[in-house]
């Protein structure tokens, strides 16, 4: 079988295929169960705390960092064999799910299963990002990164979307035990790519399996290579000199703060849509985890691209300025609120710039990243990013019934004007000019 490292479209499509796999839950349970559970009379603040609990996974996600960079089966490839693992147990802990009787009832193991699950998501996404990093050449990079995640707002469409279209044509009995039986069949079928397809061409494809000759850009790099720390502490003590540097430490700065807003706005937004402005939960769940998410994937694919040719910090701070630009239109269109096509059209333009400005800082982070600990390093800045939108999930719910609409979209608009300002003095490859010798001759 080919090896990803040699072929480019090849990589390219594994690498959005496992993102993918991690938008698909994600969809349903942040478009499809939440509207489901707000229609069921489920508060804000109640719905803020189970989705920051399944998401925490991808807050600490960084745990995983040093052992991905760390440890590995040298054989079957440096990030490989975490990706089968985690892969593996996504759809094991999906299928899982379908013991759970009654949602509402059994709300507390049902989120227990969703944190399980996305503990191995969590896992997957660091050794994904860590091949990317290991493997995109530097003028593919934004590129790639926007089609990667723009993947994932495709699974979250098929997850949003096409899991809330099944659930309502099955019906209300089984609907749900359908939606998370497709979800764990996708899952496997993705599976098969890492499966079947090396990572460097001297990879075993098996533990029990003959290698193919290494040569070339095909040898083996495992644990204690050329490329990869001697020890979990000399990895550590890389990562502490990295964010010394003021680039990386901003970019840092940028993950912690950006997504406050938007993770805030969704724990508002689905509330305010079903309880406020009386949508139903399935046509809620359909368009914003669907034509929303379209945009979604169109603004990740465009940010990515547009990164490689206009600079990712000309993009991140675009994007984030033309966001707050749509939630202060948002407020000022305070009238139309009813009309529903007003309010669709706003729904169409947030996740198209959310996306662009996160293809451009997916990028960003990868130009910041430092090969010798790439995992540890790109999967501290997911972490922030994915504790900004933990925290804003959070904040949203319990800031629901304390101030107006208007004013938390006001203030959400403000917070992204303010945050986009960290990005000005950032140096892309600060870390790659001044440390580029780290972790050499391991």
């Amino acid at each position: 079988m080919p090896s990803l490292a040699e072929h480019k479209w090849l990589r390219l499509l594994t690498l959005c295929l496992l993102y993918l796999a991690q938008g698909v839950p994600w969809g349903f349970v942040t478009f499809t169960l939440a509207a489901w559970f707000a229609a069921q009379g489920m508060d804000g603040a109640s719905l803020g705390a189970a989705l920051a609990i399944t998401s925490l996974p991808w807050t600490l996600k960084f745990l995983w960092g040093p052992v991905v960079d760390r440890w590995t089966a040298p054989s079957l490839g440096r990030r490989r064999p975490w990706i089968l693992l985690a892969q593996t147990m996504m759809v094991v802990s999906t299928l899982a799910i379908l013991a759970v009787p009654d949602p509402i009832a059994d709300l507390n193991l049902l989120v227990g299963l969703l944190f399980v699950h996305n503990v191995f998501s969590a896992l997957q996404d660091v050794a994904v990002d860590a091949l990317a990093v290991d493997l995109l050449e530097e003028h593919e990079r934004g590129t790639a990164n926007g089609l990667m995640y723009g993947f994932k707002y495709l699974g979250g469409g098929l997850g949003g979307a096409g899991l809330s279209k099944v659930m309502v044509s099955v019906g209300t009995e089984h609907g749900l035990q359908t939606a998370i039986a497709a979800q764990g069949l996708l899952l496997g079928v993705i599976l098969l790519f890492p499966l079947l397809l090396r990572e460097r061409s001297g990879d075993r494809l098996l533990p029990f399996g003959a290698a193919q000759r290494t040569s070339g850009l095909g040898a083996v790099v495992g644990a204690g290579g050329a490329d990869s720390p001697r020890s979990l502490r000399e990895t550590l003590a890389i990562l502490i000199r990295v964010f010394r540097l003021r680039s990386p430490a901003l970019g840092a700065l940028f993950a912690l703060t950006s997504s406050i807003s938007a993770g805030a706005l969704g724990v508002i937004g689905t509330i305010f849509y079903v309880r406020h402005l009386g949508w139903a939960d399935a046509e809620y769940a359909q368009f914003a985890g669907g034509p929303a998410l379209g945009m979604g994937l169109g603004g990740a694919f465009l940010g990515g691209w547009l990164s490689d040719r206009l600079g990712r910090k000309a993009v991140i701070i675009g994007s984030c300025l033309a966001l707050a630009a749509v939630w202060f239109g948002f407020v000022a269109a305070q009238p139309y609120w009813e009309v529903k096509v007003v309010v669709k059209a706003f729904l169409l333009a947030e996740p198209l710039f959310m996306s662009m400005m996160a293809g451009g800082f997916f990028a960003l982070c990868t130009d910041l990243s430092l090969p010798a600990v790439a995992a540890t390093q790109f999967t501290a800045y997911m972490a922030l990013s994915n504790f900004s939108a933990s925290l804003g999930q959070l904040v949203g719910g319990a800031l629901d019934e304390v101030f107006s609409y208007p004013q938390l979209f006001l203030a959400a608009a403000v917070i992204q004007v303010v945050v986009a300002g960290s990005l000005f003095f950032v140096d892309p490859l600060q870390a790659r000019r001044e440390l580029g010798h780290e972790g050499e001759g391991g």
